[in-house]
């Protein structure tokens, strides 16, 4: 029979009834949320036919009449979050990601204390947390505010996921950093599976989905004797003392800003590592140890006091705070240089690990005390290759300078 002009076709969709052997899913129904229209899945726990055709006719009933249920009782459909707020669904991918993140902030260690299994330091939690927030972030610009709160994590698409992992290779994110948010995503979804979130699991297999990598990391582009020159003559004894410490005895930010008078003298330096609480000691180059020695009677610091602090009397590196950043910018900037041509402080530790490791007789266990790394760590074999022609002007006078006592 023809329909009359102007007529609507009223028919609903009835999710049918399924069974497959895959990931043990089972019985179960395919359908979309009438909020979000993201595609789900429920599974009915029931083993036989018989049972699933029970199960899935009061589910069924509910679904018609408005209602989702997610389990042997009927449960309220999750509606649209009203202006302010939105209500968090049981095991919804905001509930899970919350839990992740208050397990996660428990694991921060305190400042300055050494590192141990399980911990981490607390810019390393606040950029995971972000990580974790940009995912939920994504979902509800993808599905709709508010879906990441209604959204279990079960019914996380595979699309969805390439679909971030792509836009963040579209951001330009190296690999490193594309894999580390991806690690991420992937803490939640293994989160789900407790059995306070339902023991949630995918539909689909995490290692089938389409990965997208990020740029490949950049070769370390050490600084000309011309820039360290120019960083040296616009600087004053603070800042020589630090670069020279970076150079020399390999010194990021957090070893300036915990390094306290006694820890190294005419001879010898013995530091722990506040990053890895790995044991780190050597013999002190002439220069550095002229210059730094200096600085402390300068300054009139006492015994196990630090070395260096800020104007207001608190360590380099502090909360979010980190002076050694501050300072190398504005000097950068001073003598012309741009984060182009001349990259973080961090990059005089590589000059100093690519002197150190090119010194005749240099074994890869000295290597890796000089750095501060672990007897498993790789990073020390980077530095005990041959120098590329380009760098053995820098590296022979960063050599002559650290012999010099005078």
């Amino acid at each position: 029979m023809a329909k009359r002009p102007g007529s609507v076709n009223l028919k609903k969709r009835i999710p049918q009834l399924c069974h497959t052997t895959t990931r043990g899913l089972g019985w179960h129904v395919n359908y979309r949320d009438p909020d979000t229209g993201v595609a789900k899945k429920h599974r009915f726990a029931v083993k036989t036919e018989a049972d699933a055709k029970v199960a899935y006719t009061k589910w069924l009933a509910r679904h018609l009449a408005g209602g989702v249920g997610d389990g042997a009782e009927a449960k309220p459909r999750v509606a649209r979050a009203p202006a302010g707020g939105s209500a968090v669904a049981p095991g919804s991918l905001v509930e899970v990601a919350s839990g992740l993140i208050r397990l996660m902030e428990a694991s921060v260690r305190e400042e300055g204390s050494p590192r141990t299994r399980g911990t981490v330091a607390r810019p390393v939690f606040v950029d995971r947390q972000k990580h974790v927030k940009d995912f939920l972030t994504f979902i509800n610009k993808r599905h709709g505010k508010g879906t990441a709160a209604r959204m279990r994590v079960e019914d996380l698409p595979m699309t969805d996921v390439e679909m971030f992992n792509r836009q963040l290779v579209d951001r330009g994110y190296s690999a490193s950093q594309v894999g580390k948010r991806m690690q991420m995503v992937k803490r939640i979804i293994d989160r789900a599976g407790r059995p306070e979130h339902g023991q949630q699991r995918l539909a689909w297999n995490w290692d089938s989905r389409d990965i997208a990598h990020g740029k490949p990391s950049k070769q370390r582009t050490l600084p000309s004797v011309k820039q360290l020159e120019k960083l040296l003559a616009a600087t004053d004894d603070r800042g020589r003392a630090m670069i020279w410490l970076g150079i020399g005895l390999g010194f990021g930010a957090a070893d300036l800003s915990v390094l306290r008078v006694g820890q190294i003298d005419a001879d010898a330096y013995d530091l722990r590592r506040g990053k890895t609480g790995i044991e780190r000691f050597g013999t002190t180059p002439p220069l550095v140890w002229r210059i730094a020695s200096a600085y402390i009677k300068q300054q009139g610091r006492k015994e196990g006091e630090l070395v260096f602090v800020t104007r207001d009397g608190l360590p380099l590196v502090h909360a979010r705070s980190n002076a050694v950043t501050q300072w190398w910018a504005k000097l950068r900037t001073k003598t012309g240089e741009k984060p182009k041509t001349l990259s973080g402080f961090y990059v005089l530790r590589h000059l100093g690990a690519s002197e150190f490791g090119s010194r005749p007789g240099t074994s890869i266990a000295e290597m890796k005390r000089w750095l501060g790394h672990s007897a498993a760590s790789e990073m020390a074999d980077v530095y005990m290759r041959p120098l590329p022609p380009e760098y053995k002007a820098v590296i022979g006078w960063v050599r002559s300078q650290l012999l010099d006592a005078e």
